[in-house]
């Protein structure tokens, strides 16, 4: 039985797609006396779980056989930061002594109601903690393990001022690379810049203004940064249209953005890796590159042709120590994506938005959720680290089990 003051949370929060189980295993993680005040489902270092407010501490519990917990106390809570989004998704911040947590995804409703129950709860007196139990001690810390380090590398991610581009570039800057933004927009690159800076300290970011589409953009981008280290073709269009209603000038822009624009880059940048015996080149392509979509088959045979373009380069890179490989992207949550969904389901509000999208759309897909940027960024700094050495000519898939194939 669920406890009577984790249902009432529970009841108070919308848990669509976590499902009632969560909640009923939550009393066996609370400690003796401990009263739950209200509940959230957010992404929290790209997972997906359940943000639990309690009297005494903040929990968070990673959705999945493999559970795992953050639990801090509120003692150790210095400041709350509760952002509202206008797309009905809030961000949280917590402060610690040591550190900060984010929360992102969280329900505009539920942040509020976070935010405002753990302001009040760290200010209101609770009895004293019954004694704690013995238990057993913890393991000591992990050392070693995988790293990420791409110090002393120049990144340049093109289309990088939102969105995947921009998750990307924060990636590679907290593996150390120093990193180039690129887009046409100049204001929406500072900003861009501006939080990647946040996001990693002590980063060192440049941007470039510069249409990459055109050969006049690319030239002020090549003038710009002539070498790098680490290519991100991560620029591309995308968009519904019945398929005998595409005209000949549609197909030509999706394939001239989504493609030649990749094309010029690495054929700009892989010689200058291959001298260096170092390089990578990566392309940002989409399931709908392997599963057509009906709705957008121009969008799909361009990024088809992009998985083409990486192996066809990856052979022009062998031996050199350069790599060039593809991401495939399942279904991820931008704000254009935002605007593609409402064109498909109407203008509905944005979590009933996206089950129906997943439902009807896209019902192969395994996660059942659109799949946050971070979790794109997280592969590509892979590939993009000394780690994936022996990984090239390859199509690689982050797109949440869509793809019903073992391989791409």
């Amino acid at each position: 039985m669920t406890r009577p003051d984790v249902q009432q949370a529970g009841e108070r929060a919308d848990l669509t797609g976590l499902g009632r189980p969560e909640l009923a295993e939550l009393a066996d993680h609370l400690q003796p006396g401990e009263r739950v005040l209200d509940v959230g489902t957010p992404l929290h270092a790209g997972v997906f779980g359940l943000l639990v407010l309690t009297d005494r501490r903040l929990l968070f519990r990673k959705v999945g056989r493999q559970a795992t917990a953050v639990a801090l106390d509120l003692a150790d809570v210095e400041g709350v930061e509760w952002k509202r989004s206008f797309r009905g998704r809030s961000r949280l911040a917590v402060q610690t002594r040591d550190d900060e947590l984010v929360f992102t995804e969280l329900p505009n409703e539920q942040g509020a109601a976070i935010e405002s129950g753990l302001r009040a709860a760290r200010t209101t007196p609770r009895p004293a903690a019954p004694p704690a139990r013995s238990a057993v001690p913890a393991p000591a810390p992990q050392t070693g393990g995988v790293r990420l380090d791409l110090a002393g590398r120049t990144a340049l991610v093109t289309g990088s001022s939102q969105g995947i581009g921009l998750a990307i570039a924060t990636g590679l800057a907290r593996a150390g690379a120093a990193v180039v933004l690129t887009a046409r927009g100049e204001a929406r690159l500072a900003a861009a810049a501006d939080q990647v800076r946040a996001a990693a300290e002590g980063a060192e970011v440049t941007t470039v203004a510069a249409d990459v589409t055109s050969d006049a953009g690319t030239a002020t981008l090549l003038a710009a940064v002539p070498d790098v280290d680490v290519l991100v073709n991560n620029l591309g269009v995308f968009g519904a249209q019945p398929a005998l209603e595409i005209p000949d000038d549609e197909w030509r822009r999706y394939f001239e953005v989504n493609v030649l624009t990749a094309v010029r880059l690495i054929r700009a940048y892989l010689p200058g890796m291959r001298e260096r015996g170092w390089g990578r080149a990566l392309q940002i392509a989409s399931d709908s590159a392997v599963v057509t979509p009906a709705e957008m088959v121009q969008y799909g045979v361009s990024t088809t042709a992009l998985l083409a373009v990486s192996r066809g380069f990856a052979k022009e890179a062998a031996g050199s120590g350069v790599t060039v490989n593809s991401v495939i992207a399942g279904p991820t949550h931008t704000a254009g994506v935002e605007e593609f969904v409402r064109s498909l389901v109407g203008d509905l509000p944005w979590d009933d938005a996206q089950r129906e999208f997943m439902r009807v759309h896209r019902p192969q897909s395994l996660l059942q959720r659109l799949i946050e940027p971070e979790e794109i960024a997280n592969m590509v700094v892979y590939l993009a680290s000394p780690l994936a050495s022996a990984t090239t000519g390859g199509a690689l898939r982050v797109d949440g089990g869509y793809v019903d194939s073992i391989l791409p």
